[in-house]
């Protein structure tokens, strides 16, 4: 934040460079966008960071090698979460050594962009501008998950907040290069088929994950548990050009940005396809409505808004 610079400077300085110009014009198209389908942009991204890398942030995850336990980490206000954001490359990956040796499954990875919340207004961060062809639709993507986060954030919650982003700006981005470019544009279909292939990818991931959550409740000791969880692991370095072997860490990390997948979808027909009023749905729900900490059925906490027909059963209640 304290490289920060406006937004307006930036577009002024002779010297950036015409791409960045021009993506960084697309983000106001961006947010009135989102500012119309519900989405309070809150003043964030009026300011520019230029980084020395590609990535922001190193996210850490870590969870019992047989287990699918996820090691927690709890901050006063914000709740708790199962991973941790390192702006440092070398303090994550010495704080992974010092998990490994612990005994835990750890897994990192670089992330381009992060929210803080609604607490303060978010920059737009340099990593947030791919240099490739996606460039369009990986902004509007980038912008639309990070303001759901600025918006809705319940504490203790991460299951339900990461997958909440995840659907809201996967679906809106579908929606805002449709109306951007047009419903038969070459960036609304490449974007439809790299969500296809994202989805192929995640169905695999989900059912391995699947497969060693019952694996590890079973009786079997653990050698077996082991023998069979580096089979299937070794099924999924086969099937995808992974750079670091996948483990727990790995798959709960994806667990945690994909729950709930098909009560979005129920709620959001129930809403009748418009932003908003999904949007003021989900809002109403607060961390009484959840059973547990970190929970990852999602459906016990969606469906009674879409029997209520996308409204909060009590506000349904209080009508009648």
């Amino acid at each position: 934040m304290t490289d920060s610079r406006a937004v307006r400077d930036v577009l002024q300085d002779p010297e950036t460079p015409e791409r960045t110009v021009v993506l960084l014009r697309e983000v106001d198209v961006i947010k009135a966008f989102a500012e119309k389908n519900g989405l309070d942009t809150q003043g964030n991204y009026q300011t520019f960071v230029q980084l020395q890398d590609n990535q922001v942030v190193w996210f850490l995850t870590a969870s019992r090698p047989l287990a699918f336990e996820p090691k927690l980490w709890n901050f006063p206000i914000v709740g708790g979460f199962p991973y941790l954001g390192w702006f440092n490359r070398e303090d994550a990956v010495r704080f992974r050594a010092q998990l490994e040796a612990d005994g835990w499954d750890v897994y990192t990875r670089p992330v381009r962009a992060y929210s803080t919340g609604g607490w303060f207004k978010d920059p737009i961060v340099s990593s947030m501008l791919s240099d490739g062809p996606n460039a369009f639709r990986s902004l509007a993507n980038v912008v639309l998950h990070e303001l759901v986060h600025a918006n809705i954030l319940i504490p203790d919650q991460a299951v339900f907040n990461e997958s909440l982003a995840s659907f809201v700006g996967d679906g809106m981005t579908e929606d805002y290069l449709a109306e951007r470019f047009g419903p038969k544009s070459a960036e609304l279909f490449w974007y439809r088929w790299e969500e296809a292939r994202s989805r192929e990818f995640g169905t695999r991931l989900h059912e391995a994950y699947q497969t060693l959550e019952q694996l590890y409740e079973s009786d079997a000791t653990d050698a077996q548990k082991q023998k069979k969880k580096d089979e299937v692991v070794d099924g999924l370095m086969e099937a995808f050009e992974f750079i670091r072997r996948p483990n727990n860490a790995f798959l709960i990390g994806f667990k945690t940005y994909n729950a709930g997948y098909e009560p979005f979808v129920a709620l959001h027909k129930a809403c009748d396809g418009d932003w908003p009023r999904f949007l003021a749905a989900v809002s109403s729900l607060d961390e009484d409505d959840f059973a547990e900490e970190l929970q990852e059925d999602l459906a016990p906490v969606l469906e009674p808004l879409t029997r209520a027909g996308c409204r909060a059963p009590k506000a349904v209640a209080s009508s009648e």
